[in-house]
């Protein structure tokens, strides 16, 4: 068997198992770049979609709750700002000098290589580089650089095993 049949029978079989259903540290998505403060962004949106028709890279869509988030599976965020100037409520408010957001990458424990399995997918990706790969194959996570994450989540469609999440930076992290 070569070494391309083994990762993928490898990769087929930890999708396929079924435990792979229940993500731990599983957050919502988030809401587009420059959004209003969590309360305030909920009273101001009035789910016009208008964001969702501005985003070029298609990955703002409206929630069950006709709220925007970002569906990363359809690609990364550019911050290009489209989204935000396009809001006519103010619930998203383009600020170029201000951080789009405070969100950044995080790994859950059923990423491939827990598992020893061979994936640096998300690494691959990463325009920033800010995803750190252990040296070692001893089952331990690849290691977020927070202060280099932009959070543009061009990390999380891609992986395999839909193990990156998203949730607020913390000091000193």
């Amino acid at each position: 068997m070569s070494l391309a049949s083994l990762f993928a029978n490898k990769c087929l079989e930890y999708l396929l198992h079924d435990d792979v259903q229940q993500r731990p540290g599983r957050k919502t998505p988030p809401h587009p770049p420059w959004s209003s403060a969590a309360e305030k962004f909920h009273s101001l949106c009035n789910g016009c979609g208008a964001c969702v028709a501005a985003c070029p890279n298609k990955i703002v869509a409206l929630s069950e709750d006709r709220l925007p988030v970002l569906d990363f599976s359809q690609g990364g965020c550019t911050f290009c700002g489209d989204c935000a100037r396009s809001c006519p409520t103010g619930a998203l408010q383009f600020e170029q000098e201000k951080e789009p957001w405070n969100i950044r990458a995080r790994i859950a424990d059923n990423c491939l290589l827990a598992e020893r399995v061979l994936c640096r997918t998300c690494g691959d990706c990463c325009e920033q580089r800010a995803i750190v790969f252990p040296l070692a194959d001893d089952g331990q996570l690849p290691k977020i650089l927070s202060d280099q994450c932009s959070g543009c989540g061009a990390c999380a469609g891609v992986c395999p095993a839909d193990a990156i999440y998203f949730a607020a930076n913390q000091k000193g992290e």
